[in-house]
């Protein structure tokens, strides 16, 4: 009883921290005492179409164990809190329209400028140097030949709008880091060559994060792992 009455408020707090969300599934199992304890044993959640912060995901599924909450608190209309960092697990599917839609999310722009500062700084030539000073604004994102490929527009030194597609397969290095190869950045437009990439560009992806596995497949990425979720 416990456990589905809890459930429920989590689903409506979920709600109300997303824009938008279908078929919202969340399960907590334990017993009453220790629900009321403030330990939930398992949780299990899933949902479909989910917007967060302007980010779109097909599809989400997460599973929990062990969990410590401030449920006395709660009780008390209090937030609710994690009292011990926990690992989920994590199950994620992306279509090719959700990274498209996704395209002005503040998290996916960031993520993308950071992204696009590391490729050319590894590139190190003067064409790319030249083009570490000029602001990128991203137009599309799209899987295609098990790749991930987008188009971007800057404007040179003259003032004209160029274009410029940036191209990349995704592997796990480690549990830790992605690799980014092939990669290979060409202008649509101008003059500025920059070429293929001929390294593995690594991206760290921190010890609250362990993959294992990241899969581009026809119009999908597939990404499967956990993530440890801070009090």
């Amino acid at each position: 009883m416990i456990g589905k009455l809890l459930s429920s408020a989590v689903k409506l707090y979920l709600r109300s921290q997303v824009k938008g969300v279908e078929d919202l599934q969340v399960k907590i199992i334990g017993q009453n005492k220790q629900i009321l304890q403030g330990y939930i044993p398992q949780v299990y959640l899933s949902c479909d179409r989910a917007i967060y912060q302007g980010l779109h995901l097909s599809q989400v599924q997460l599973k929990g164990a062990d969990i410590a909450v401030n449920l006395s608190e709660v009780i008390k209309q209090k937030p609710l809190k994690l009292l011990e960092p926990v690992f989920v697990e994590l199950q994620l599917r992306l279509d090719a329209e959700d990274l498209q839609a996704s395209l002005d999310a503040a998290l996916l722009q960031s993520g993308l400028s950071d992204l696009w500062q590391m490729i050319l700084a590894a590139q190190g030539n003067a064409n790319c140097q030249e083009l570490l000073a000029l602001k990128m604004e991203w137009q599309s994102l799209a899987i295609a030949n098990n790749q991930l490929n987008l188009v971007g527009v800057y404007q040179d030194s003259n003032g004209s709008t160029q274009s410029l597609a940036l191209s990349t397969g995704i592997n796990l290095t480690n549990p830790h880091t992605l690799g980014l190869s092939p990669l290979n950045i060409l202008n649509i437009t101008g003059d500025l060559q920059c070429g293929n990439l001929d390294r593995s560009l690594e991206i760290d992806l921190g010890t609250d994060i362990t993959l294992q596995a990241v899969t581009i497949k026809s119009e999908q990425i597939l990404c499967s792992g956990k993530i440890r979720i801070n009090n």
